[in-house]
């Protein structure tokens, strides 16, 4: 069985919003899912944590620095890992093939890699925390860069009472 889509998302607690509609289409065409997560180069750099590592620094307290570093770096693996393991719980349960891969920096870069190493992917789908968010990609970068189709996934839209 051959990864026949793409499921892309942003890294972090919600990566798994519209995996569901990902899982239901793999089960549909009878192929596999692969999860490209991409984190942005900043990600682990919040204005919070590097203003604390400076002061540290500059106190000459450098083990303390690695220490703030390397935790925020620990936390975003240990949530990966814990959703990893959920969506392939997930496509065991389906009978799915499941692959995942992890990439740093730009969304489309990290896409077009993937796609020269997979070929045999159809499609990409691009989970609710990329493609609603007018910053989280740029389309028209996108489509010159990706001649597989896209499929946006969008959250549901609420009740209004």
């Amino acid at each position: 069985m051959v990864e026949k889509i793409l499921f892309v998302t942003k890294g972090g607690e919600g990566c798994d919003e519209g995996f569901s509609y990902a899982l239901e289409l793999a089960k549909t065409l009878h192929s596999g899912i692969a999860v490209l997560m991409v984190y942005s180069k900043g990600m682990m750099e919040t204005y919070e944590d590097v203003m604390a590592a400076v002061a540290f620094a500059e106190a000459g307290q450098l083990e303390t620095v690695k220490e703030l570093m390397n935790k925020q770096a620990a936390e975003i693996n240990e949530t990966e890992k814990k959703k990893i393991k959920e969506l392939a719980e997930r496509c065991r349960e389906n009978s799915l093939e499941f692959i995942y891969q992890t990439a740093a920096g730009d969304s489309i870069t990290a896409i077009k890699d993937f796609l020269k190493t997979r070929p045999g992917v159809d499609m990409v789908l691009l989970s609710p925390n990329l493609s609603e968010n007018k910053k989280g990609i740029d389309f028209k970068k996108l489509f010159k860069n990706i001649t597989k189709p896209v499929v946006t996934i969008s959250r549901p839209a609420g009740a209004q009472v």
